[in-house]
């Protein structure tokens, strides 16, 4: 019986196909004809890539020098590294405060943010929602904030913060951060709340839910888009800040990121090495940060314009 089994095997071909069934023939290739770009395409891409080379080119002359010594740079400031060795960056950190003021920009960047989207998107829905007269004269007061130079506010400030005993302090950073970055972000979300339909509020009235709660259960998912957009906003801006923490952190603290750089920077000599490598390390995070949340915030911008 087994001898029968494999006469019967090796008859059966491989590839049979059962009766009535005709073979699919292929789609035949189609040639994808290479796309002739047309003169204003040509244009457009040329002026495209002069700006990539002026926006890139600071920054790759940085990176090249961050791996050159001093005497290198001062004999040529134009070459080329001879190795890259991170001496610069132990340098860095072994003997400036350097980490002691990237941890000061983390926490007041962290701290900002936090603040401003625990506060600012309740204050847009309390202005919006409730109304009146008054909800309208808060909503110019903030509006007029944006009108208003820091200069003109940056005296009264530092007066004000040193006689409470805040002057000098990461709290004050934060502090000016915040009212700075309110009436953006109250004009951002006010435009964006107009556009949620109350009926979805006002069901959730209805099921017992309270101001607050329907605010953070109800509205505030809603908000994601423009809330992410105002996040990447402030978070880069707050990383790549230097006058505010200059006026209100004087030289007893290591300062900020860009603070740190500046003092490396002397009147008869500069550390040329260790600036442009703490100049790479600044940039690091901002790049990676609107790498990683690109589409967030153009989706964020792109919806509150049309909210708007």
């Amino acid at each position: 019986m087994t001898e029968t089994m494999t006469q019967v095997t090796m008859k059966i071909e491989p590839e049979a196909r059962p009766a009535g069934i005709a073979r699919i023939p292929r789609p035949p290739r189609v040639r994808r004809e290479k796309k002739k770009w047309s003169i204003g395409e040509i244009v457009v891409m040329v002026v495209l890539s002069i700006l990539v080379l002026i926006v890139a080119s600071p920054v790759i002359y940085a990176l090249l020098n961050s791996f050159r010594s001093y005497a290198e740079i001062t004999k040529d400031p134009m070459g080329l590294p001879t190795s890259f060795a991170f001496d610069n960056y132990v340098t860095l950190f072994q003997q400036t405060d350097f980490l002691e003021a990237v941890l000061n920009t983390l926490i007041i960047t962290v701290g900002t943010v936090v603040m401003l989207i625990i506060i600012v998107p309740m204050a847009a829905y309390g202005i919006e929602r409730i109304g009146g007269r008054t909800s309208r004269f808060l909503y110019v007061l903030f509006i007029a904030g944006l009108m208003i130079p820091f200069q003109v506010r940056m005296i009264p400030l530092v007066k004000g913060f040193d006689d409470v005993g805040l002057y000098s302090t990461l709290l004050s950073v934060i502090l000016v951060h915040l009212g700075g970055a309110a009436s953006f972000g109250i004009l951002l979300y006010c435009s964006f709340i107009k556009g949620i339909p109350i009926e979805v509020e006002e069901a959730a009235h209805v099921d017992g839910a309270g101001r607050l709660r329907t605010f953070w259960l109800i509205v505030f998912p809603m908000l994601l888009p423009v809330t992410s957009a105002f996040v990447i906003i402030q978070a880069l801006g707050l990383w790549n800040d230097f006058f505010i923490p200059l006026v209100f952190l004087d030289s007893s603290s290591a300062g900020t990121i860009n603070v740190a750089i500046n003092r490396m920077v002397g009147l008869l000599t500069s550390q040329w090495q260790l600036i442009y490598t703490g100049a790479i390390l600044a940039i690091v995070p901002s790049v990676a940060i609107f790498a990683a949340f690109q589409r967030y915030f153009i989706k964020g911008m792109s919806v509150g314009a049309v909210k708007g």
